[in-house]
């Protein structure tokens, strides 16, 4: 039987919104659509995947040369009444549940009995960045400050501008959070050594919409990456990779790196194998004492960072925010099986005015030729989503040789 795969990025509004009629902004729309084709990336031969407009035959021989399951796409939701395995929305929101409840009853028996076959009311405080709090309080409770990975201070819930107030006297710099939205939005700093002063407008409103926001004090971020996991429904958790990022000056994820790192650096020797392991054997450890799989099956991105402390040294908070359910870093790790074992890529995702997403891949195809070997890219350009006159986004992939001498810090 088949998956559905289904991508919906923006989960987060549509659960803070809790209306099965839910609808993103009209850019936001085109997003989804125009990036619809990701979900290929990490699914199986003949699992479906949702593509509003269907990817043209040439995109996708092109990708089955490098090892691209063999797909079958659907331009529409209204699919056949036959037996299928489990619908795999990127996030599990009540709109998403309306729109495929179709499809439900010809679902297996293994997806009826897992938490996402059904929206609870206490799903939508499960999804919210509390849970993330209360992870980040437990990897507290276990902290050594001696050790490379250090949760000093856990987010807090803030529900009101006094509450907020006399927080903010104890601190230097913080970073606020609404609780309902994706890593990098829905975010506010103050640092008033930087001139970048509370916005209490911003405050009041967030407060308005959602009731709350997280607060914790504002680290020197100098380097971005996730933990990749996988929630089995026995409460269970594999590890699958670790993604690392590229973030903008706003912290919006806009794409990362494959087979990274390219060069020796202290971030490189801080992010050894061993170290990264003791994270993960941690950050699984914490979250298995909340039980999320009572709420949610399958895979978990956790935004990491390294950091610098006060006192000039490198440390890796291990949890930022928790993402329960597909991310840009589930793509990346898989991306990793088509790019050559001696090569080094990033791939990105931007914005592009009308009719110039065609154009950009056809001027970086002949800067950057393609160049393949043995089935995996060597070197060159390639687009990851197919072209299309009228996307208003894009993601695509740069490949080139490794250095000389390579580093070998992880396999990972």
């Amino acid at each position: 039987m088949s998956d559905l795969y289904i991508f919906n990025p923006t989960g987060e509004m549509a659960i803070a919104n809790g209306m099965h009629s839910f609808m993103p902004p009209r850019n936001l729309v085109r997003f989804e659509e125009d990036l619809a084709f990701l979900p290929s990336f990490y699914a199986s031969d003949k699992d479906i995947v949702y593509t509003p407009r269907l990817p043209e035959p040439d995109f996708l021989a092109l990708w089955h040369k490098l090892g691209l399951p063999h797909i079958n796409y659907s331009d529409t939701l209204k699919l056949p009444q036959v037996p299928y395995n489990y619908l795999r929305p990127w996030s599990w929101t009540p709109a998403i549940h309306h729109k495929t409840k179709h499809l439900k009853p010809y679902c297996s028996v293994h997806f009826k009995q897992s938490p996402n076959y059904m929206w609870k009311q206490s799903s939508r405080d499960f999804f919210s960045r509390e849970t993330t709090n209360r992870v980040q309080c437990l990897l507290n409770q276990d902290r050594n400050t001696e050790n490379a990975i250090v949760v000093q201070t856990p987010a807090i819930n803030i529900s009101s501008i006094a509450q907020l107030d006399v927080w903010l006297a104890k601190q230097h710099a913080v970073i606020l959070k609404t609780p309902w939205s994706s890593s990098g939005r829905g975010i506010h700093v103050i640092d008033p050594a930087k001139g970048r002063n509370a916005n209490y407008a911003w405050i009041k409103g967030a407060l308005k919409q959602q009731g709350f926001v997280t607060a914790e004090p504002l680290l020197d971020k100098v380097f971005d990456f996730s933990f990749q996991l996988n929630l089995r429904q026995n409460g269970e958790m594999d590890f699958s990779g670790i993604s690392y990022s590229i973030n903008d000056s706003k912290q919006h994820f806009i794409g990362a790196h494959i087979n990274w790192p390219y060069q020796a650096n202290e971030i490189s020797e801080l992010l050894t194998h061993t170290v990264l392991e003791q994270a993960v054997q941690r950050l699984i450890k914490a979250i298995k004492k909340i039980e999320p799989h009572t709420y949610y099956q399958g895979p978990i991105g956790v935004d990491a960072i390294v950091y610098r402390t006060a006192t000039g040294n490198l440390k890796i908070h291990p949890c930022i925010d928790i993402n329960w359910r597909y991310n840009m870093g589930l793509i990346n790790i898989s991306m990793k099986r088509f790019v050559h074992p001696d090569s080094i890529g990033t791939w990105r995702i931007a914005s592009f005015a009308h009719g110039k997403w065609n154009n950009f891949i056809e001027q970086n195809r002949q800067l950057k030729p393609l160049h393949i070997a043995n089935g995996n890219l060597l070197s060159g350009f390639i687009n990851m989503t197919p072209p299309n006159i009228n996307a208003m986004f894009g993601v695509w992939m740069d490949v080139r040789r490794k250095p000389v001498p390579s580093v070998k810090y992880n396999s990972w």
